[in-house]
């Protein structure tokens, strides 16, 4: 009889497994929706971020998965990284953004990769403006709260290199 169970059990356990199918592969009408849906809600962010709170910030990412990495920094948790936001995005800061040069590139029906130029200024809580000009990219990650940023990384480019100055020749 006990054996009769395990071979029931195992049968049903090949025939589930038999049955169930990958997702089939995106087609480029869904891709699009996906890019689309994941450029609106970056719009949106960006649009919040002209006087930005901790919270409004910190709600767009996926919890202490979130990795960050800036101007040569690893902040490897969402905690890790909640104590400088706290310090930057005071009352009084508002920013000016837009992107230029943006592409979305949908990995599958959960995962994105959104890429841009930053171009604005951001004015601290002391009145100080400070324009920036960044790269920008972050993974997005479908959850069931909406599109989340589990990884991002900005930088800015090297400086130009200081111009030569010609040699005078000696005569």
């Amino acid at each position: 009889m006990k054996l009769g169970r395990w071979t029931t059990a195992a049968a049903a356990i090949v025939f589930a497994t038999a049955c169930s199918k990958a997702p089939a592969p995106l087609n480029d009408a869904e891709r699009a929706a996906i890019a689309d849906s994941v450029s609106q809600m970056t719009t949106q962010f960006l649009a919040g971020m002209a006087q930005p709170t901790p919270e409004f910030y910190l709600s767009h990412f996926t919890g202490n998965d979130w990795v960050h990495a800036e101007y040569g920094m690893v902040y490897p948790t969402y905690d890790s990284t909640v104590k400088v936001v706290r310090a930057t995005l005071r009352p009084g800061t508002s920013m000016k953004v837009t992107f230029s040069q943006k592409h979305v590139t949908v990995l599958d029906r959960d995962v994105v990769v959104f890429t841009a130029l930053m171009n604005g200024t951001m004015k601290d809580s002391a009145g100080t403006e400070m324009p920036f000009n960044e790269a920008w990219m972050a993974v997005y990650h479908r959850t069931a709260d909406g599109w989340k940023i589990a990884a991002d990384h900005e930088s800015t480019a090297p400086s130009a290199p200081e111009p030569v100055k010609p040699k005078h020749r000696a005569r």
